[in-house]
């Protein structure tokens, strides 16, 4: 059992932070299944936490079922909910679903292909596979944790310094002109378990970087039909529209080929 996993199994103060979250939060990846499936079509909603986004598409009319690799965060009790590890999920029957999706979970997984392998398989041919996360190896990424250690905000991905803040920002910018070119890593990322911060991606595994998850889905026959394109601000948006691997935020929608 992989340290990362112990963590999300044991963490109380975890579960607090995600019990704590704000539903509005949930509502472009909510508008992603609206977007890509029909209401009353079999979905599943991967990572799901305490299963707050998984109600959200039920109510939104989608028969979903919600998953996760922690029994300790899901609903104690309520019918729909299932613990499941998504980088092996056999449990999990192939083609069962009309979308499969995962809101912030990508960059938590130790082996990113094989989650996308697995979300790839239970979806139906002619389905979708939804993402939405961080795209770690982003430069405004960097440019945020600055940000946070200027406000006193909680530390992003637990960066402590202004030198460290800074050197991500370069760091970062590498790695996406490498992306951009071609070069696929799915590089590992040291989580920051002992850093006294719940979420804020401290607990990380995974660069996540949006250009070799979108190539990754190619190769695999999908056809992409969202690809970037969301930003907290006006510029991140220009950004995400005009360098989309640049972008700070990662959004896909991937439609598995029909047979």
């Amino acid at each position: 059992m992989s340290g990362i996993r112990e963590y999300y199994r044991s963490s109380g103060d975890y579960r607090t932070m995600l019990d704590a979250q704000d539903e509005a939060i949930f509502a472009p990846y909510v508008a992603l299944f609206r977007a890509h499936a029909e209401p009353g079509m079999p979905v599943i909603d991967v990572g799901c936490g305490v299963g707050a986004s998984t109600r959200l598409l039920r109510n939104a009319g989608f028969d979903a079922v919600g998953t996760d690799v922690s029994e300790r965060f899901l609903p104690d009790g309520e019918e729909g909910f299932v613990v499941a590890d998504f980088e092996s999920a056999p449990q999990i029957p192939s083609g069962a679903y009309a979308a499969a999706g995962a809101l912030n979970v990508i960059e938590h997984m130790e082996h990113p292909r094989r989650f996308l392998a697995e979300l790839t398989r239970v979806v139906r041919p002619g389905g979708h596979v939804i993402l939405l996360s961080p795209n770690l190896t982003s430069p405004l990424v960097g440019i945020r944790a600055l940000r946070d250690l200027v406000t006193g905000a909680p530390a992003y991905l637990a960066v402590r310094t202004g030198r460290e803040a800074s050197a991500l920002v370069v760091l970062n910018l590498a790695r996406s002109i490498r992306a951009a070119l071609g070069h696929d890593r799915f590089q590992r990322r040291e989580p920051r378990l002992n850093a006294a911060i719940s979420g804020y991606d401290a607990d990380a595994v995974y660069w996540s970087n949006a250009a070799e998850v979108r190539r990754f889905l190619e190769r695999r026959g999908c056809r992409i039909v969202v690809f970037q394109g969301r930003g907290r601000t006006r510029a991140a948006r220009l950004i995400a529209r005009w360098l989309p691997s640049f972008a700070g935020q990662l959004q896909i929608v991937a439609q598995k080929p029909a047979v």
